[in-house]
């Protein structure tokens, strides 16, 4: 199955059990984190929190919290990603025999980020870093966190997806020094993907 968005995936797994919904009001400032750590260490199911003190938006969490699930909202493309990911380790087999991979070139192409003209509800406001679940996991955090976003970058010298990277990076929205709604903090590692990137930036700019 492949979900067009998020709201399909909520869906799909609150109709198979795999989803509960938090309609009580619930503090994204060290009680969102609490309750999720409860349920993921007692193997429960993914949370949707409806009512986010301080935000319009709900919040999603535990998504990832069992192999299970993870499986089950991938049981639609998991063979297709695993069948890339073994040609990307050894390209030799596919080149031996080509018409056995077909098909995982079909799913490595439809891997590939595609631009979409449809106006979506979410993308048609703009919004504010306040505006979202600011969630503070620990109390020793120097701020709120995303904790497995998905940052979209691309090579400043040679723009388009072919030379982009996609990759989980720990933003802090807030606190520290940061002025909020302007600044905010990201975990990389700076000679990889993004990090080159933005090297490569930060090089024109001073340019």
């Amino acid at each position: 199955m492949k979900y067009r968005n998020m709201e399909d995936c909520i869906n799909d797994l609150e109709q198979h059990g795999h989803l509960i919904r938090v309609k009580e009001e619930v503090d994204p400032h060290l009680e969102m984190a609490a309750i999720h750590m409860k349920v993921h260490e007692a193997k429960g199911p993914a949370l949707l929190f409806e009512n986010v003190k301080g935000s319009k938006f709900q919040a999603v969490s535990n998504l990832f919290g069992t192999v299970e699930r993870s499986k089950f909202m991938f049981r639609g493309t998991l063979e297709g990603v695993q069948r890339v990911m073994a040609v990307r380790d050894d390209p030799m087999k596919a080149l031996k025999t080509p018409f056995q991979h077909v098909r995982t070139g079909l799913a490595a192409w439809q891997a590939l980020p595609k631009q979409k003209s449809i106006s979506l509800p979410v993308s048609a406001q703009e919004i504010q870093i306040s505006d979202l679940p600011l969630i503070k996991h620990w109390p020793m955090d120097g701020g709120a966190f995303v904790t497995l976003p998905q940052v979209y970058s691309e090579d400043p010298d040679k723009p388009g997806i072919m030379n982009s990277n996609l990759g989980m990076y720990r933003v802090q929205l807030n606190g520290n020094d940061f002025e909020l709604n302007k600044e905010i903090g990201l975990h990389y590692q700076i000679h990889r993907g993004i990090g080159i990137h933005q090297a490569k930036a930060v090089k024109k700019e001073n340019h």
